[in-house]
């Protein structure tokens, strides 16, 4: 299928309430940066949280990697301005800070393998064990960045040794995949209104200010969001695909 047609299938799934998705149970979101959680699953969680539903949010990499050629702020500032804005868009969103987990490893090398990848699936599984999580949320495989992809295998080998568990992904930057390429198969998942949930959403997106504004201005080559590459993540729904070959 055309990428083109594959995310407008995304697009179209059908609709499910997060309760009806969860059953209410503890969920763990991984995101690869300081900043994923916000915009693949921020309504997600806001809901989740006003609920009382327990959320953990588990950040892969430290955020370095965003401003390398910055002299104002050099990576270690950078990764506790970083820490600090997901502090506050998870105070936006309701989210328990304790439930914030931090596994640092280097932004834009997250490793698919070795030592590092077996201690993230470690923290990983035993953390949802503790808190007795039934559903893993991770960025899509197909996101076109290292770390993504980092992160989905992490969270695959997590579900391998689970039968309790059931993945789910969503997408960042696999929205800005070429149209014109193609992907295997069709996307099978849902729709979670957050139609409720905008404004904060959009709140706790801006806490991000690293990457959403010009507070960085020494580093032409730095990241930042634009309103086009921002665009997928500021609407009514979220997106969840299933990723551990069970059809919804």
């Amino acid at each position: 299928m055309r990428v083109g047609d594959y995310l407008e299938a995304i697009r179209h799934l059908p609709v499910i309430f997060r309760q009806d998705l969860t059953g209410g149970a503890p969920i763990i979101v991984l995101s690869p940066h300081p900043d994923d959680e916000t915009l693949g699953l921020g309504g997600v969680i806001a809901q989740a949280c006003a609920a009382g539903q327990p959320v953990h949010v588990v950040v892969l990499t430290d955020g370095a990697g965003s401003h390398p050629n910055s002299f104002e702020y050099p990576p270690s500032r950078l990764v506790e301005v970083r820490k600090a804005e997901v502090a506050a868009a998870g105070t936006i969103l309701g989210l328990d800070q304790a439930c914030v987990h931090h596994l640092d490893l280097p932004d834009t090398r997250a490793p698919s393998q070795g030592a590092d990848f077996d201690s993230a699936v470690a923290f990983i599984s035993d953390l949802a064990a503790r808190t007795g999580a039934r559903h893993l949320f991770v960025t899509w495989g197909r996101d076109p960045h290292c770390d993504h992809e980092a992160a989905a295998a992490v969270a695959a080998a997590v579900r391998s040794g689970s039968t309790d568990l059931r993945l789910w992904s969503y997408p960042i930057w696999g929205w800005h995949l070429n149209p014109d390429h193609d992907l295997p198969g069709t996307p099978q998942g849902f729709r979670i209104d957050i139609s409720a949930e905008r404004g904060v959403k959009q709140q706790a997106i801006a806490a991000h200010k690293s990457q959403m504004s010009s507070l960085i201005e020494d580093d032409p080559t730095g990241f930042r969001f634009t309103e086009e590459t921002l665009a997928p993540f500021t609407g009514p729904y979220e997106y969840v695909l299933a990723e551990d070959g069970d059809a919804p």
